[in-house]
């Protein structure tokens, strides 16, 4: 029998997980978003124009847009209210409201040729997602411009016409270069609204001859430029001409085709709706099976036609797009419920067909979300899916089959810990905190950041007054002292108590706090300066930055969180957990004082959805290690913190310290960090490994930030060793090689900023690739300090990894290549800061040094 927590996490799931818009267009500039004259803000729920749309706002799709738009807004449910709240909204922060209606969405991919004025293009999206937009290029457009330009030369030469033989050979290159073009990820049609999809295929007895075609090209050169081009030989002319292309390039070249996504279903009533229907598109489909097709906007009133055709060509999609908002709710689910009477899950993709105005993005992705709910949990409730087949479902419509049709090659989101948990109590913030605040009022939010030192700092704050700071209406200013502040509070040198930075709340890592005795949730901030601009030395900025960077490069991330369980024992000594205990060991030490604190953790992390890969015990004495999956590299460490805090609170629960000090003891091995990296696609794997290599004095820095993390670092302990240098599966070496574009950095701890740290490394990652250095270092196969000197020159290991952190600053201080990529005020503030700590640290002994900074971290 289905638990109802296996259906509350379906639930969470669908409303939070992370989505590919397969097909969208350009949003308004700020300078238009409120020119309701050319641009009405009833359009976000009618395809109608002129006349019609004054009818839009008698329509049940429309009263259920104002209702949700008056949650988004916060504001009455009136039309009036609406216009008014988004229009101080977009007056006073547009990009903070444009982010808020595209919370959620991964990736974009824009149709960029439906408007080309008003709008902003399609690199300015990126500010808003986590990840690269890419292009759909529309074929018609396209086409028109090559006919505009083609004609004006002709009129030039006093010709009649442009040659139709020119025509095809620019459309061909142009193909071509978008085939080769990374930006662009596939082709639209829109030819449904010119001349229908009756497509004709080429032959003897076809309208599509070549007479008949320069006969067309006469006809739509005889219009004034720009061309609309709605000639149907031509018309079908062009789409062949595309698939055709496409198929030769494949099969002679070897350049690999890109789906075809075409208008189908409903639209304005510049289109015949009858010729609308997908089922015309039959003979194209199976003349070009190698080609994918993309049947857009539910294909409705059609879904079943297309549901069809998507059940038995294997190059066929079915996209459930536009009809959220434009149809009743009742529709909406009949659409999804007809999608799955045959589509192949498989082959169905979500969008939100959002164009011009933000709240057309937040409207579909609301209103899908909550239909797709429904339906899926309905079939889990008749037993037709499991909870597990409904989950994949969800995932797969949502981001799966959209990554891999498109080939985007992105690292799977699915074990983001904010996916459910995070979702489940905010639904879709901000509006979700309004239903929260009726629920549980007494909610107290900590809004968190994390300092150069690695401390977390908290501010807290009443569920309500959190809300005004969601919504824009307050800001919370931080004193930039913080900045050179250590973990006393006292200033390096440098640090003044003048100056603000202001924290905004990133809501996608909303998440309860578990295993305290507190009713409360923390959220992650982002730095910036009094006009909102990012502030260089925010940590999560920096890395959000760098990641940006390596774009189409995509980076995944994963740590390993190693703790050594400590109790103070009757003479006030800290002490071991258990004491007989080994690597991967199950002793009886472990079983009774260890085994019951190590599930609850597992547990209590699940509770909130980070789901470990897996847990043992390390080999020093009360020692474990707790291994997360790999995400991308902003959820990852957001995620790693999280688990960490939550591992203190268990922890803490039983009398015991946690702690992440790297050398708990003399006699045993230390306590790292451990992180995964990869790239993806690999293609550049050598360069990336060149420029870690190159800079991996200045990476330690970062990565080993305190003078003890140096004692780790030694050979013979499965810590990296002493050399700079790389190894496939070498565990001895400070990047372990564990297969194309993946590697372990091993030269990593617990007192490390880990959003700095992976800056750092994925940074000279980036310098490397950007000025494709040859790797120069060979496959080290042993630990290397165990090597001759004459074995390690040969395998072009020449530097020893720094014994201090003074030598790791010196390191940073003078590569100019690191600080041009992390911000070169922002690297000589923490220099002044970690010295100022080590000089601190330093006039302690040894025990109290060791104490001090085991109640820290």
């Amino acid at each position: 029998m289905t638990s109802q927590a296996n259906v509350d996490e379906l639930r969470a799931l669908v409303r939070s997980h992370p989505l590919i818009d397969n097909h969208a267009h350009n949003i308004l500039s700020a300078n238009h978003v409120l020119d309701y004259d050319a641009y009405p803000l009833e359009s976000i729920t009618s395809e109608a124009h002129g006349e019609a749309l004054k009818q839009a706002r008698q329509t049940v799709p429309h009263h259920i847009a104002v209702k949700q738009l008056a949650t988004l807004l916060a504001c009455e449910p009136s039309w009036e209210a609406v216009k008014a709240a988004r229009e101080q909204w977009v007056s006073r922060d547009y990009e903070g409201f444009v982010r808020k209606c595209l919370e959620g969405t991964h990736t974009l991919l824009l149709d960029d040729l439906f408007a080309d004025v008003d709008v902003e293009n399609y690199a300015w999206h990126d500010r808003f997602t986590n990840s690269k937009t890419k292009r759909i290029v529309r074929i018609e457009t396209v086409a028109a411009g090559i006919l505009d330009s083609l004609w004006r030369k002709a009129r030039d030469e006093g010709k009649i016409e442009p040659n139709l033989q020119v025509f095809q050979i620019h459309l061909q290159r142009r193909i071509k270069g978008y085939l080769e073009d990374v930006e662009v990820v596939g082709f639209k049609s829109v030819i449904c609204y010119r001349t229908g999809l009756d497509i004709s295929l080429p032959g003897p007895d076809t309208e599509n001859s070549y007479e008949t075609l320069k006969g067309s090209l006469l006809r739509i050169c005889r219009e004034e430029p720009p061309y609309r081009i709605s000639d149907k030989p031509f018309n079908d002319h062009i789409v062949y001409l595309t698939l055709s292309t496409m198929r030769v390039l494949e099969q002679q070249y070897k350049i690999k085709a890109k789906p075809i996504q075409f208008h189908t279903g409903l639209g304005d009533s510049d289109l015949d709706l009858r010729l609308a229907n997908p089922a015309h598109l039959q003979p194209l489909i199976a003349h070009f099976p190698e080609i994918d097709f993309v049947l857009l906007h539910s294909s409705y009133p059609y879904t079943r036609e297309a549901g069809y055709l998507a059940s038995v060509y294997p190059n066929v999609y079915l996209d459930l797009g536009e009809v959220f908002p434009m149809v009743s709710s009742d529709a909406e689910e009949t659409i999804v419920r007809q999608a799955f009477d045959l589509t192949p899950i498989s082959r169905l993709l979500w969008s939100t067909d959002g164009h011009f105005h933000p709240e057309t993005f937040w409207l579909s992705n609301v209103q899908f979300r909550k239909t797709l709910e429904t339906v899926l949990v309905d079939y889990v409730s008749q037993g037709s899916l499991t909870v597990s087949q409904a989950k994949q479902a969800a995932v797969d419509i949502l981001f799966h089959n959209s990554n891999k049709l498109y080939n985007l090659n992105l690292p799977r989101p699915e074990n983001n810990s904010y996916i459910s948990q995070r979702h489940a109590i905010t639904d879709s913030a901000p509006s979700g905190l309004f239903d929260l605040a009726t629920q549980d009022p007494n909610l107290i939010v900590w809004m968190q950041w994390v300092d150069y030192t690695a401390t977390i700092r908290v501010r807290m704050f009443p569920l309500r007054e959190f809300m005004k700071i969601v919504r824009g209406e307050r800001r919370i200013g931080i004193t930039l002292a913080v900045l050179h502040m250590l973990q006393d509070d006292l200033l390096a040198p440098g640090g003044l108590a003048t100056g603000q930075f202001y924290m905004r709340p990133d809501m996608s890592t909303f998440s309860r706090n578990v295993a305290l005795k507190s009713n409360s949730a923390t959220v992650m901030t982002f730095w910036e300066d009094e006009n909102g601009i990012p502030l260089e030395g925010c940590p999560r900025t920096t890395l959000q930055r760098v990641v940006k960077a390596l774009e189409p490069i995509q980076v995944t991330l994963g740590f390993e969180i190693e703790v050594v369980f400590v109790r103070q024992s009757d003479s006030g000594d800290l002490v071991p957990l258990t004491k007989n205990h080994s690597w991967s060991s199950m002793t009886a030490d472990i079983r009774h004082n260890a085994l019951p604190l190590v599930e609850e953790i597992v547990s209590t992390l699940a509770s909130i959805d980070i789901y470990l890969e897996q847990f043992h015990a390390e080999s020093a004495p009360g020692q474990f290690e707790f291994i997360l999956p790999p995400n991308t590299p902003l959820a990852a460490v957001d995620t790693l913190l999280k688990a960490r805090a939550t591992v203190h609170h268990v922890a803490e629960k039983h009398g015991l310290r946690a702690t992440l000090y790297p050398r708990p003891y003399r006699f045993a091995a230390g306590t790292a960090s451990h992180a995964h990296f990869s790239i993806s696609p690999p293609t550049h794997q050598d360069s990336f490994l060149a420029g870690i290599l190159a800079h991996f004095s200045s990476i330690t820095a970062f990565s080993l930030s305190q003078d003890i993390s140096y004692a780790r670092v030694a050979s013979g302990v499965w810590a990296g060793s002493e050399w700079v240098t790389w190894g496939t599966q070498n565990r001895e070496a400070p990047i372990r090689k564990i297969s194309a574009g993946h590697w372990e950095l091993k030269s990593l701890d617990g007192l490390a900023n880990m959003y700095f740290a992976m800056s750092a490394l994925l940074g000279a990652g980036y310098i490397g690739v950007n000025k494709s250095m040859p790797l120069l270092h060979g496959d080290c196969p042993a630990d290397a300090a165990t090597l001759s000197a004459k074995e390690r020159e040969d395998l072009g290991i020449v530097q020893q990894i720094p014994k201090t952190l003074e030598q790791s600053l010196l390191a940073l201080e003078s590569d100019a290549e690191l600080q041009g990529i992390l911000g070169s005020a922002f690297v000589t503030r923490y220099c002044a800061v970690k010295r100022a700590e080590a000089e601190k640290l330093a006039a302690m002994d040894e025990g109290s040094r060791r104490e001090w900074l085991m109640e820290r971290y």
